[in-house]
């Protein structure tokens, strides 16, 4: 039978609605009238309205309670509503033994209802809290980085999906194991999907272990008729070509925000001061900055990511690095070399280099490369 096309309505009736407050009221009355004697003592008409609006509000809350089946209401409420009550009915009837009862009544009645409204929001905060730390891991298991994580001793505690695909293994097969069943400790490379990759190793934290393939390319020098953007390196400058090290830089930022870690990086702004000369030799100034980009490139740690951030601006950004350990790499890279030196000092444009030094960790909100040049550039120099 389809119960949709019924023409039977079906009423859910709750025993709950035959003790009301002012049910329950009936029996506060009789109380009262049973010890009542000669000591009344008169109440304020004004305060008879006041408590008759609180017990008319209290019988909406409990209604409402009913509605929404939140038991553990019911009897604070019953209890703030027989207590307000009870206090004026004992002083109106004479039994006075009784209003101290219902004082105690309301009381109690009123910090139960605090305690339970207080622990319904805690438990709302927690449940979303919670949506934020359950999403990130599948995020990261989705990321096509090929990756694993270990405890102190090397068993793998977690695998991204593109290093099973490299390693062509289920996840349940690795789980638990060695890291060596993934990848070749005793060498810095591996060859895994008809590709070689470079085995990136870095301490987190507890002893933990995370390791990163880099897939290694070969630098192919540019001819006319090479596209330079497919080529990892910049053969001119020496360093990463802008997409690629956009792609570095977001997956290096996507880790400290899982993993808690830090980052640093520097914008080096270059600029070539006109001087005497009447000639404007801009061919020279292209010269002698990519020399000083392959002097930064030569000076800097493979794990840096560095790349043009614009014509004559080099960024330099530096993973698992304090602010002070990259203010000292930005003021070795600021003392050029004897031999750029001296290129510097014949060319008749003065060189300039201004640098701009940021650190963040995962709690900066910097998650995309949009938003770390937009740090850098609202960062005094």
């Amino acid at each position: 039978m389809n119960n949709a096309n019924s023409g039977l309505t079906t009423v859910n009736f709750s025993s709950n609605w035959l003790f009301l407050p002012p049910v329950v009221a009936i029996l506060t009355i009789m109380l009262t009238r049973f010890f009542s004697s000669e000591f009344v003592v008169p109440v304020d008409p004004a305060i008879w309205g006041l408590v008759g609006l609180m017990f008319v509000a209290l019988s909406i809350l409990y209604g409402i309670f009913i509605k929404r089946n939140f038991a553990r209401g019911f009897l604070p409420v019953q209890l703030v509503a027989q207590g307000i009550l009870l206090c004026l009915l004992s002083l109106h009837t004479g039994a006075l033994m009784f209003s101290w009862v219902g004082v105690i009544m309301a009381i109690c009645g009123a910090v139960i209802l605090v305690a339970l409204f207080h622990q319904s929001y805690s438990n709302t905060d927690n449940q979303m809290t919670a949506i934020p730390r359950t999403a990130p891991p599948l995020e990261l298991d989705n990321l096509p980085l090929p990756f694993a994580i270990t405890d102190a001793k090397g068993n793998i505690i977690s695998v991204s999906k593109s290093m099973l695909q490299l390693a062509q293994k289920g996840r349940n097969a690795v789980d638990g194991e060695k890291i060596d069943v993934l990848l070749p400790l005793d060498k810095e490379t591996a060859h895994m999907g008809g590709k070689e990759w470079r085995i990136l190793q870095t301490p987190i934290e507890d002893g933990a272990l995370y390791f990163q393939l880099e897939e290694v390319h070969n630098v192919i020098v540019a001819s006319p008729g090479n596209d330079t953007e497919t080529n990892v390196i910049d053969p001119v400058t020496s360093l990463y070509n802008r997409p690629y090290a956009i792609k570095r830089i977001e997956e290096e930022l996507y880790r400290i925000f899982r993993y808690k870690r830090c980052v640093s990086a520097a914008l080096l702004r270059v600029n070539f001061l006109e001087g005497e000369a009447a000639d404007h030799d801009s061919k020279r100034e292209d010269d002698i900055f990519n020399a000083y980009c392959r002097f930064i490139g030569s000076s800097t740690r493979e794990t840096d990511v560095v790349c043009l951030a614009a014509p004559r601006e080099i960024l330099v950004v530096m993973p698992e690095t304090q602010l002070d350990g990259a203010q000292d790499v930005v003021s070795k890279l600021l003392d050029f070399t004897a031999h750029l030196r001296e290129e510097i000092r014949e060319f008749n444009d003065p060189m300039e280099v201004t640098e701009k030094t940021i650190f963040f960790n995962s709690f900066s909100g910097i998650l995309d490369f949009d938003r770390l040049m937009e740090k850098l550039d609202e960062t005094q120099a």
